[in-house]
């Protein structure tokens, strides 16, 4: 007997994965002593774009007034043309030193945009219309972002970075079509203790962004975990443990 099988199969579908919107949690108390300097730069002047720089600097602002309790007043936001390097350079040594106050204050800086290693390993944040050819002339070193800061005396200061030093954007591009990018073995950074630096990857590591939600990988999760992701113990504080736990565990499953 001869038995006819026929086997249907089934297209396999992909399905896009579904991301949460990014909801600011409701405004709580304002705290005085805190104060915030939030710089996105997507449109670069001399190179490739960082996707998403622009949203995740603005909806940072929200949750800077909301999840943090940082006064309107107490914020500095810097987006695209309003963050050359000399803008940058005036909030630190002009706009700042007007809003710390020596051992009291609490200061939160957020950058979402490109970074890029320099021979003497040395890691810079670019501003709007720096350029990595020209690194010192162009650009801020994080070293001295750091010192800017430090010399003013704040009681505490928490630093989000989302770029990476790979030489490359978010897109996995060159920023500079011919500059090829520096390999730098290992960078030692002198960090003050009253200082928390969360950054979107290592210096030898590349950064990445969510297109379904409009972000910058590690922004998207920073933020989700200040809507309170973070607190695994559920006491409605977060502390920075338990976001360096949450960023960690979410970033890599990403």
């Amino acid at each position: 007997k001869i038995v006819k099988v026929i086997i249907d199969i089934e297209e396999e579908t992909e399905i896009a994965k579904a991301y949460e919107q990014l909801k600011p949690v409701k405004k709580g108390i304002i705290n005085n002593y805190r104060i915030a300097i939030i710089i996105g730069v997507e449109s670069y002047k001399n190179s490739s774009k960082a996707l998403y720089a622009n949203n995740d600097a603005k909806m940072f602002k929200y949750f800077a007034t909301n999840a943090l309790g940082i006064s309107p007043t107490n914020i500095k936001l810097l987006v695209d043309e309003d963050a050359k390097r000399l803008d940058t350079i005036e909030a630190l040594k002009a706009w700042l030193p007007r809003k710390i106050l020596k051992n009291k204050s609490e200061l939160f800086v957020f950058f979402s945009g490109h970074g890029y290693p320099s021979k003497e390993n040395n890691l810079y944040l670019i501003p709007q219309n720096g350029d990595p050819r020209f690194l010192e002339e162009s650009t801020l070193s994080k070293k001295y972002i750091i010192e800017q800061i430090q010399r003013l005396e704040p009681k505490s200061v928490t630093m989000f970075f989302d770029a990476c030093y790979s030489g490359k954007g978010k897109d996995g591009e060159v920023l500079i079509a011919g500059l090829k990018p520096i390999r730098i073995v290992e960078v030692k950074e002198d960090i003050p203790t009253n200082f928390n630096i969360f950054s979107s990857s290592e210096y030898n590591q590349e950064s990445s962004t969510i297109k379904e939600a409009k972000h910058g990988m590690f922004s998207y999760y920073l933020m989700k975990g200040l809507e309170g992701k973070a607190d695994e113990n559920k006491d409605k504080k977060i502390t920075n443990g338990e976001l360096i736990a949450y960023l960690k565990t979410n970033v890599s499953k990403e």
